[in-house]
């Protein structure tokens, strides 16, 4: 396939048709609900509309829950070196950007990772169905084989630019309209193929949202409902039985807040009578309902307080199922990732490293029994390496490096062992 300026247009027609179909999953994360456009309005009555975002609340507790801890990275065949030039590059973003990805993703249903060099540096970015097209392969391996990126010239500047990714070339042209692109330079990348891949948080690759959007609609109409009737009690009409008002007592009345009846008058207020058990029982019902779509635990709940760690993760267990799968989808992008950065290492320095021997470890954010933990370590280290089991432990970040500063530690006490021995003798 040649680039040219009218298949370019072709795919920012898909790009724009694209981006107006996941509008919505923006729209909603951000709080604008349907509701707020869609709410039957009175014009006599309260119309306040009530946006409870489950939504969001879900996709930072998934982030939180399988990218909470730092990630580690264990080499298969003991490269330490290997390791190091990954924790050289990586440490100080990839936890963010990880997070970053898998965010966009639970929000989109898809993300992007771009990776990119500056001044001999390897690093990532994060893109999205808004601002990006990516054309893959129709072959089971799905490579990216072309993608599009707008974005802005300036923080305020109205006029965006194109970068179109081909080959190991990119694209840069001025939007002046859908219909009217003008190239502007290009130049060549340090990677073969464009350096995109597309991340999902799932197999399907859709959005949470999708799941809970009409619970959550729902809930925010009964619940603006609800509101709106008690809100409605202050202006609620005064019926008078036997008798009737002065229209020039009324000011009066509202001003002192005391109404002065006749004898065998009666004065109360007509309000609506609404079983508040009912309401309750519906908006309990449809809570409970997006919990369970979306695979979640209210935490909010009170617990018992003896409750220990792992009955607490039996009750996360759909969950850490979802997260599970969450995460393995991450481990294919950093495969993807290390095989691009051991590339541009190569480059660098003509030193081969091995991608496939090296492994992203990622450990879930939940409450963890260390003393049950250490006892099944005893049991196990005649068995298993130790740096394996030193990355069980969640607050372990690097087992590799963890695992040599053991033994320089140990070496230390045998060396001050020594001297005390020699001294006493």
């Amino acid at each position: 396939m040649d680039i040219n300026d009218e298949i370019i247009k072709q795919y920012l027609r898909l790009l724009r048709q694209q981006q107006q179909a996941k509008k919505i999953y923006q729209d909603y994360y951000e709080g604008k609900f349907d509701i707020l456009k869609n709410y039957a309005y009175n014009d006599s009555r309260s119309n306040i509309k009530v946006v409870i975002n489950y939504f969001r609340k879900f996709v930072h507790d998934e982030v939180a829950y399988a990218l909470g801890n730092r990630p580690a990275y264990i080499s298969m065949d003991d490269d330490l070196k290997a390791l190091e030039l990954v924790d050289e590059h990586f440490s100080k973003w990839i936890r963010v950007h990880n997070q970053r990805l898998v965010l966009e993703g639970l929000k989109f249903g898809e993300s992007y990772e771009v990776k990119y060099t500056d001044n001999l540096s390897f690093k990532c970015g994060v893109l999205t169905p808004i601002n990006t097209l990516v054309v893959e392969r129709g072959n089971v391996e799905k490579k990216v084989e072309l993608a599009l990126h707008e974005y802005p010239e300036g923080i305020f500047d109205q006029k965006n630019k194109l970068d179109v990714y081909y080959k190991n070339m990119v694209y840069t042209y001025h939007l002046v309209s859908d219909e009217k692109i003008i190239f502007e330079s290009k130049r060549r990348i340090n990677f073969k193929t464009p350096p995109i891949t597309v991340y999902s948080p799932n197999l399907d690759r859709t959005s949470m949202l999708d799941d809970i959007k009409s619970a959550n609609d729902a809930f925010c109409n009964t619940l603006s409902d609800l509101v709106n009737e008690v809100s409605d009690f202050r202006q609620a009409l005064i019926k008078v039985t036997g008798g009737e008002l002065d229209d020039e007592d009324i000011p009066n009345m509202k001003k002192k807040g005391v109404i002065n009846a006749p004898a065998g008058v009666t004065v109360d207020y007509l309000i609506k009578n609404f079983n508040d058990t009912f309401v309750q029982n519906l908006l309990n019902t449809l809570e409970d309902k997006i919990y369970k779509a979306a695979s979640h635990m209210d935490t909010n709940q009170p617990l018992q307080s003896n409750l220990s760690g792992s009955a607490l993760r039996s009750r996360l267990i759909s969950l850490e199922n979802k997260c599970i799968i969450l995460q393995s989808q991450l481990e294919t992008i950093d495969k993807s990732r290390l095989k691009d950065f051991f590339e541009f290492v190569y480059k660098k320095t003509r030193e081969k490293f091995s991608y496939n021997k090296i492994k992203l470890r990622l450990s879930m954010n939940i409450p963890v029994d260390i003393t049950s933990l250490a006892d099944s370590f005893s049991k196990l280290k005649e068995i298993v390496p130790q740096e394996t089991l030193l990355a069980q432990i969640p607050f372990v970040e690097n087992p590799a490096a963890e695992l040599e500063k053991w033994f320089k530690e140990q070496e230390r006490k045998a060396k001050i062992g020594k001297v005390l021995t020699e001294a006493d003798n």
